[in-house]
This record gives structure tokens, sequence and C-alpha cells, in this order.
């Protein structure tokens, strides 16, 4: 009889972002294989739907977004529990985790949890204080309570538990997120692709830089904001493109990028491009075209829009920060973080092709899964 896993989320999609990308592609697998998949997530979009059913998977939703979806998962959960016959549970840092730990003891199943990122100290960094002091007292509640494993998507990651909170060794495992490279490969992207990216935004008439995925502090966007007035000051033949993922704080990265605009001259105002949640397809096209990705990331769990830039082999230039050096490779050129003189420097390297050519890192999805259902087999 096949297991029944129940996948404990505070986002899942249609919600756009990188660990929705990696659950995504852990849930199709696990759904491929034959298990039973219930996934438990936040309705953060009245327009969804509450429950969603296709064969063997089955979507929950409740709450309205990571907060309260605290305490409406575990309300849904014990519902769940009480009437399904779950194996064991699957959650992730941040919002799912309380929930689903509170779950495992309850009804004495095992959780496995997936830990992208720990801040600890870093918090003090990205929040005035008071906040800084919720969310370091949020953080350090998830890691106080119990979970059969962790599992970890990089050795920055595994070693931040480690130091931090004290997880022994025995619980720690191991595994990188996957990249898909059938996806992210510049051969899929069609000529015709190629001539509408580059007629849209005029690569090719400049030396066109591109900034996407989410504006959250720890990304470093803040830095690369200082000094777009700038880098275009710099080289009048460059352009800089932005693809935001909508979210808490792109609307106030948006509003000061727009400020910084109307204090310079309106032909460098020009070359400025500025969008929002662009279609993956038409992404995948741009980030094949352009001369250069920056992420000038002040931390990184893994780095997915880091690999899958690099998985095209689009220069990038980023940090020698946090996980970064374990998964970037190829066209690489590092900055120091948080340091708008540093990343002018990096764009005049990249601009004279001076980046380092590092050994090209895979991190392949299939292998990622095979990885993780060893750990499922420990769970059972």
């Amino acid at each position: 009889m096949s297991k029944t896993i129940l996948y404990l989320l505070d986002y899942y999609l249609p919600h756009a972002g990188g660990v929705e990308t990696v659950f995504e592609q852990i849930i199709s697998r696990s759904v491929e294989k034959g298990y039973q998949v219930i996934v438990l997530t936040s309705l953060y979009d009245p327009k969804l739907k509450k429950l969603e059913k296709e064969n063997n998977l089955k979507i929950i939703r409740t709450g309205k977004g990571r907060k309260s979806f605290i305490r409406s998962g575990f309300w849904t959960g014990r519902k769940l529990l009480k009437r399904e016959k779950i194996d064991f549970i699957h959650t992730s840092t941040y919002g799912g985790a309380i929930p689903a730990s509170l779950l495992g003891i309850l009804f004495k199943k095992k959780v496995l949890i997936t830990v992208h990122e720990i801040f600890g100290q870093l918090w003090k960094q990205y929040k005035p204080w008071r906040s800084a002091r919720i969310y370091q007292v949020f953080e350090s509640l998830i890691f106080q309570l119990p979970y059969s494993i962790y599992h970890c998507v990089s050795l920055y990651t595994l070693n931040s538990l480690r130091i931090a909170y004290g997880i022994p060794d025995e619980k720690l495992r191991l595994v990188y997120n996957g990249v898909d490279h059938n996806f992210w490969d510049r051969s899929k992207v069609s000529t015709d692709e190629k001539n509408t990216i580059r007629e849209k935004y005029q690569i090719g008439t400049y030396f066109s830089l591109l900034y996407f995925g989410h504006t959250g502090i720890s990304k470093g966007i803040d830095t690369l904001l200082e000094a777009v007035p700038e880098l275009l000051t710099q080289s009048e033949d460059l352009q800089l493109i932005f693809n935001f993922i909508p979210a808490q704080r792109d609307t106030e990265i948006k509003s000061r990028l727009f400020s910084l605009l109307e204090k310079i001259s309106p032909e460098a105002a020009k070359r400025v491009k500025i969008y929002n949640g662009l279609p993956k397809s038409e992404l995948r096209a741009l980030v094949s075209q352009v001369d250069g990705v920056i992420a000038p990331s002040l931390s990184e769990g893994f780095g997915s829009m880091h690999t899958e830039t690099l998985a095209l082999g689009t220069p990038l230039i980023t940090t020698a920060i946090s996980s970064l050096p374990e998964v970037t490779g190829g066209k690489t050129i590092m900055m120091r973080p948080g340091d708008k003189a540093s990343l002018l420097s990096a764009v005049k390297k990249l601009k004279k092709a001076q980046y380092a050519n590092l050994p090209e890192k895979f991190f392949d999805r299939e292998k990622q899964y095979a990885e993780i259902e060893l750990l499922y087999q420990n769970m059972s």
C-alpha cells in the first residue's frame, strides 16, 4: 500500500519563489512515484480554490498567509490527521514548521523539515531592532521544537544549524536543491524568442544587465539601488532591467527606484526598465540574452537565481558569502557584499569580460529527489 505524505507549507504554487519551485519538483516526483500526497498550504489569494484534487494529489488551502497559517495550518492539519492515515509530515522553514512539529508531537508522526536558510544574528542587520528581536525569537522557537530529520539545502545552512541551534549531526542531512537544467538551457531558447527578446528589451543597442527575483533585504537589492545613478553615469551604453517577484517589499523598492529616476536625466532614466513577474519562458529567454545578471546577495541558503543564471551560461555578478561559493561556477565576478564601489568595479570588469571561469556546478533534480526519497524511507 502506498504511503501518504502530508506536505505542510506556508506557501505553494501558484505563489512564486525559489522555495515553491523546490517543493513543486519534489511533490510532482512524489506523485509520479505513487505516493498519496496531501499539500496543506495557505489561502494567500482568496481567488484560489480551497480544495483541489487530481489523482493521488490533494491540495488544501487555509488561512490568509504566512502568519495566519501558523494557527490555521495546525487546526486544519489536526482535522486531517484525525480522519486520514498520514505516514509522515514534510515541512519547511518558516511558517509551516511550528504547526508541523506540534502535529508530529500530538499524533506521534515523524517530521522532516527542509531548512533553506538560517538568519540568527543577521536579523539585526535586516530589520529594525524591535522587529529583529521578534524574528529572532520566532526562528529560535522553530528550532527549539523537535523534528526527526533536518534536510539542509547547503553545507552553509547545515553548519548554521550546528552552530546557532546546536542540532546534533545525526539529525542533519545535506541534499542540495535541484536545478531544472532541462529548462534553464540556452539551446531551448528558439531563434524567434531571441529576436523577440532582443527587440523588446533593446539588447544589442545597450549593454544590458538584469536583476530578477525577490526584493528582500538579504538579496542585496538596496546596494544595487544605491548604485543605479552612478552605473548609468559610468556607462552611457548601459541599461538596467529589473524583474521583481510580487511580494511584500517590491512596492517599496519600486517606489524608491522611481524616486531615484526622477533625480537623474530623462535620457539616463530611459535606460532603466522595470517589470513584475515575467512569464517563466520569457524570463529564461531574457536571462539568456542579457550581458550579465547582478545578484548582490547579503545571504543565501542556496541561490536559485544564481544557479539558474549560470546554467544558461550567462555571466553573474554576486558575492562570495554564505552558500554561494558552494553553488556558483562558470563566468562569475565576486563583489564585496553591501559595497556600492565594489559593485561599480564588478560591472566594469564584466564589460571587459574579466570574470573568473570557475568550475561549473551541476545540481541534478533527479539526484536530489533520489536523496530526498532515501530520507522518506527513514521516516517510515
